[in-house]
């Protein structure tokens, strides 16, 4: 199987700058998302699920979180004699302890890279959630001789200053590597997930450090012409997470079964870190309608089209609607939560109101009582 001689590289620092009020203490990998997971569980399930069998996870700072989930990569089936899953933290500038782009990380672990001793590497970030068949991209990467091959979805727009957009050829080549216009229409948008061999990817490297190079995207754009880079297109659902509200979005749209069947098939699950919790408990009064409970919960008032993340309480009397209630939050008596976003371990006082809106929620911190 060819996916056997891929090794798997994951950002899980990249745009951590987009949501910084949910990534002040952790990963934009370890971000929370529907309910029980991670970001990062999407693509190291999408890796698993392809038969990648080494995976290494670049860090740059607030990692604890990530590997308090990731651990040995047990639940991943990474937990390997050989191969298996590797974090890297960042050791390329030991004054600072921080890598200053994705050039800087990738070259500070060229020595990991190169002892894979696997032909192709598979990079992404972890800010696009997505089932992506991994395996069907290396096929298509073989098939064509490529030496590069990005994956791209159409119209999935973004407005990230550093977001690209390709021009693909009717036979798949790339012609251009452009960063994307975001009030531009029918455009084929980078996921930043690309497969590149690996020698390849060192010689590249070396050069960039060279000429001092920083820009990945830079990078790319400058070789697409010299280079045979082709386009995989994604055609199922994909959402970027680049602010609070896109972030708002991606977990409310879970609330839709077509996007929890693309999202979650039968064949290819999302693999997460497990927790012995209880079902979710419902008082004889509650009312529950069209929301994601997770196990440990304990509802006692009404939820409505909201997301409730292990060990939450929602007491009696109380209401909450369009809301992502994050791990072991309490709401007490007669509050009212709506469009709002609730970090870990808070705790919203009997009677209180907190209301945002759909194009603005409101965020609530870890650990604040209010």
């Amino acid at each position: 199987m060819a996916a056997k001689n891929v090794l798997g590289i994951i950002f899980s620092n990249a745009y951590d700058e987009v949501i910084p009020q949910v990534t002040s203490h952790r990963t934009m990998g370890s971000v929370p998302f529907a309910g029980r997971y991670r970001l990062i569980d999407f693509q190291l399930s999408n890796m698993v699920n392809a038969g990648i069998p080494q995976v290494g996870i670049l860090t740059n700072s607030n990692y604890r979180s990530l590997m308090d989930h990731i651990g040995n990569g047990k639940a991943w089936d990474l937990a390997r004699k050989r191969d298996g899953l590797t974090i890297l933290p960042p050791f390329n500038h030991p004054d600072t302890g921080v890598f200053k782009g994705k050039i800087d990380a990738l070259f500070g672990s060229i020595g990991y890279i190169s002892d894979s001793g696997k032909d192709y590497v598979l990079i992404t970030d972890c800010n696009v959630v997505c089932d992506i068949d991994y395996d069907a991209l290396l096929e298509f990467h073989i098939e064509r001789n490529a030496e590069i091959t990005l994956a791209y979805a159409r119209n999935v727009k973004s407005q990230l200053a550093t977001a690209m957009e390709y021009e693909v050829e009717s036979y798949g080549r790339i012609s251009e590597i452009r960063y994307a216009d975001p009030f531009g229409d029918d455009s084929s948008n980078s996921l930043k997930m690309m497969v590149i061999n690996r020698t390849l990817l060192e010689r590249l490297l070396h050069e960039a450090s060279l000429k001092r190079i920083t820009d990945f995207e830079q990078l790319l754009s400058e070789n697409c012409g010299n280079l045979r880079v082709y386009g995989y297109r994604h055609n199922g659902y994909a959402k970027i997470i680049e602010d609070l509200k896109s972030y708002y979005d991606a977990n409310l749209d879970l609330l839709k079964p077509e996007v929890r069947r693309a999202l979650f098939p039968a064949d290819k699950p999302v693999y997460t870190k497990t927790s012995d919790k209880v079902p979710a408990v419902y008082g004889i009064n509650s009312v529950v309608k069209n929301s994601l409970i997770a196990d440990g919960c304990r509802i006692d008032g009404e939820v409505e089209n909201s997301i409730l993340f292990r060990g939450v309480t929602v007491s009696k009397g109380a209401k909450v609607k369009n809301s992502i209630i994050m791990q072991d939050t309490f709401i007490s008596e007669n509050a009212e939560v709506e469009s709002v976003i609730t970090d870990k371990d808070v705790s919203i006082g009997a009677r209180k109101k907190l209301c945002g809106a759909d194009n603005y929620p409101v965020y609530i911190g870890k650990g604040i009582n209010i």
